[in-house]
């Protein structure tokens, strides 16, 4: 190989490397904000707390968590409360019935079969896996198991191909017999036999047990229950290989949850279970309400309170349950469902959609969208309404004042410095960067600039080691004076310098511009806006290097995102822009609300429709808007089933056997194993991390980064 082929294979791996983007480490889902009131009781369930389990499509999930405040405390045992019950479920194939569902600490979980009767081909028939097992109720025995498959696709596979299902196991075809009425099959798993049957999908008059293989084992102390049905189509017996069709899979787990009385996660227990239902509470675990804390209360469940400088009875202390996700995956952040009814007029903000920007803190967060339903349509222009206003915000170092902060699609942004004068020292003074700027508004301009630091941490720097700030940026120490009066600095934006300044923290009766370092540049139609300010505290002039501390940090991004009348997102376009509120409508969009339906409405935001067998009056369709959160990392392998080696020919009599392209069953991945409690713990006050430079669309700087290196490449190998 060439030395140029080397180097642009080598610039492909950095490329793909590159691509990879958006990646977070976590995922926190928040319910609605609530107060610290004595004698207030509080309540989340799946309308106003996402990381509850919920199925829109049926209706499904029920959890709900219950605190009751005294003073500011959760008092043990009943203090907070958890309930959840059985729930009836069908199953994606409908000749089986029902099984009971329930939702368990956010996710879904088996809790037996129900002995609800089907109608299949227009007669009543005995439900067949709660028939084929014999003890049909998980509950009873105090266990849950994780539902792995419930699917009705049609797939075929053949005698050299198995069916692939999940946790390692799958189902071969040994032979089918001349007439194709009886196959007989083997289950294996990790590849090892554990069951035979034949069954006699073909045969005339084949009854749902003809149609169905199910293998049963004992699940703790549940006996013979069924963790495995398939449902035979039809089956083929061909010149090279047999074939034969499924339509319907349900597996559960074969490794129960344990979920017996006095069971603990974190901070609750369970007390009571029984056939239909779990309760739990927090016995032997009082739980106090202090500002800014951070307390593992069960399973992946924390409270969260605010970091909240004013509390009193007007301002009493917020609070919110969340649920902390770090296993890889893209997750949805639902808003609390609605229904499609004629007239009515539904609307979700920050307290029902975790998917809008909130800071509990600051209580900052206004965003709000409106649906107003005409029939089954959201009609344009005004079908759909969103909005959101400027709030002033404090500064983590407080000596600068306020800035104006605005939500905007579920992210915060900077919309420009407040006149409000700080105090400081005991004396009100200037805003200093809303003075050093001159424009000082970018809302209208119609654009928003991204907050990359807002840092009150002390930091010490040297003239040896830079301060590092976000997008590039770094601040470098030139020098100090001998009596450490006067710093000369240097802004440096990737390794080139952008500005110098001198200023003079430590002198006698400093004030806040003596000690503040600022940079200012235009930003599209914003004139000589601060963008990044550094407080500096002291400054020392060393032997062999000179030392600065600071105390105070702010940047915004010098990228500036348009908000500008007319832009367009997905369904909704900008109608009006002002200093201090942006206004979205649906014009020329207007949107339909069908069953089974997924429209992007702007910019990450979805509309959801249920995929609900049942539209009445009585039960109107429901729906939801959800944003999609993603923690990127090591996904397992799809498992790719293998082709046959031959094609089979369908012999003319066999027409009635119908092939479908095989599936990919991915391998439903084992509950994840408990964490032991974590203790209450003030939420962390960790250096701020430069943010990331705000994004455009994902990996184009690193392809234009490669495209320079392999134009390199390419002049290289020709000189060459």
């Amino acid at each position: 190989m060439n030395k140029t082929a080397i180097m642009i294979t080598a610039l492909v791996a950095v490329l793909a490397t590159a691509m990879v983007v958006g990646a977070v480490d976590k995922v926190e889902i928040r319910g609605a904000v609530q107060e610290v009131v004595d004698g207030a009781t509080v309540t989340w369930n799946p309308q106003n707390f996402a990381g509850f389990y919920y199925d829109i499509d049926d209706g499904i999930g029920n959890e709900q968590i219950t605190m009751t405040i005294t003073g500011n405390k959760l008092e043990e045992p009943n203090g907070v409360k958890y309930t959840t019950t059985v729930q009836e479920k069908e199953f994606e194939f409908e000749g089986w019935g029902w099984y009971n569902s329930i939702g368990f600490l956010g996710e879904e979980y088996f809790a037996g079969y129900s002995e609800k009767k089907p109608t299949w081909n227009g007669a009543e028939i005995d439900p067949e896996l709660y028939k084929q097992s014999t003890d049909r109720n998980t509950l009873v025995d105090e266990q849950l198991l994780k539902v792995l498959m419930d699917d009705d696709t049609e797939r075929t596979f053949t005698s050299g191909t198995p069916l692939k299902l999940a946790d390692g196991y799958e189902l071969v075809i040994k032979s089918i017999d001349v007439d194709g009425n009886k196959v007989y099959v083997e289950l294996m798993k990790d590849g090892q036999s554990v069951d035979t049957k034949v069954i006699s999908p073909s045969k005339a008059g084949a009854t749902m047990s003809d149609q169905t293989y199910y293998y049963k084992k004992d699940i703790g102390d549940t006996e013979k229950l069924v963790i495995i049905g398939v449902h035979f189509k039809n089956a083929f017996r061909g010149a090279d290989q047999d074939i034969a069709t499924v339509k319907g899979i349900f597996q559960v787990s074969d490794k129960p949850m344990d979920v017996s009385v006095d069971t603990e996660y974190d901070k609750m227990r369970i007390s009571r279970v029984d056939a239909t239902s779990i309760e739990m509470d927090n016995k032997d675990n009082a739980i106090t309400l202090n500002k800014n804390k951070d307390i593992a209360l069960m399973a992946g469940i924390h409270i969260k309170t605010a970091d909240q400088k004013d509390i009193s009875a007007e301002n009493p202390l917020r609070f919110y349950i969340y649920k902390e996700i770090t296993e890889p995956g893209t997750y949805e952040i639902r808003g609390a469902v609605q229904q499609v009814v004629d007239g009515a007029q539904v609307t979700w903000d920050p307290k029902t959609f975790a998917g809008f920007y909130y800071d509990i803190d600051d209580n900052i967060g206004n965003e709000q969208i409106t649906m107003t339903i005409t029939g089954n349509k959201l009609e344009e222009p005004n079908g759909v309404k969103y909005t959101t206003t400027v709030q002033e915000k404090e500064f983590e170092f407080e000596g600068w004042g306020w800035y104006n902060s605005i939500g905007f699609l579920g992210e915060e942004y900077f919309a420009g410095y407040s006149d409000k004068k700080p105090t400081w020292n005991g004396a009100e003074i200037d805003p200093e960067l809303y003075k050093q700027s001159t424009d000082r508004n970018t809302l209208v301009d119609e654009q928003l600039l991204k907050v990359l630091m807002d840092d009150d941490t002390e930091k010490t720097f040297t003239s040896g080691t830079p301060l590092k700030l976000a997008d590039g940026y770094e601040l470098v120490i030139k020098s100090i004076d001998v009596d450490g009066n006067k710093v000369y600095v240097e802004l440096m934006k990737d390794g080139q310098s952008v500005d110098t300044k001198v200023i003079s923290p430590s002198k006698e009766g400093a004030t806040m511009s003596d000690q503040t370092y600022y940079y200012k540049k235009n930003i599209g139609d914003t004139e000589k806006l601060v963008i990044i300010g550094v407080h500096f505290k002291n400054a020392f002039r060393g032997a062999d290097q000179d030392i600065a501390t600071v105390k105070g940090i702010f940047q915004v991004s010098d990228q500036p995102m348009d908000v500008s009348v007319d832009t367009e997102y997905d369904k909704m376009r900008i109608s009006r822009v002002d200093a201090t509120s942006i206004e979205m409508d649906n014009k020329d969009n207007a949107i339909t609300l069908n069953k089974n339906k997924d429209i992007a409405l702007m910019a990450g935001i979805h509309i959801k429709t249920a995929d609900q067998d049942v539209i009445d009056a009585d039960n109107p369709l429901r729906f939801y808007i959800y944003k999609e959160a993603t923690i990127e990392g090591a996904a397992p392998a799809p498992v790719v089933e293998e082709k046959p080696a031959v094609e089979e020919k369908p012999v003319v009599e066999e027409k009635k056997v119908e092939e479908a392209a095989p599936v990919n069953v991915t391998e439903e991945k084992p509950a994840v194993e408990e964490k032991p409690a974590a203790e209450e713990k003030p939420a962390a006050e960790a250096e701020a991390k430069p943010a990331a430079e705000e994004k455009g669309a994902p990996g184009f700087e690193a392809v234009f980064a490669v495209t320079g290196l392999l134009a390199v490449a390419y002049l290289v190998s020709r000189r060459n």
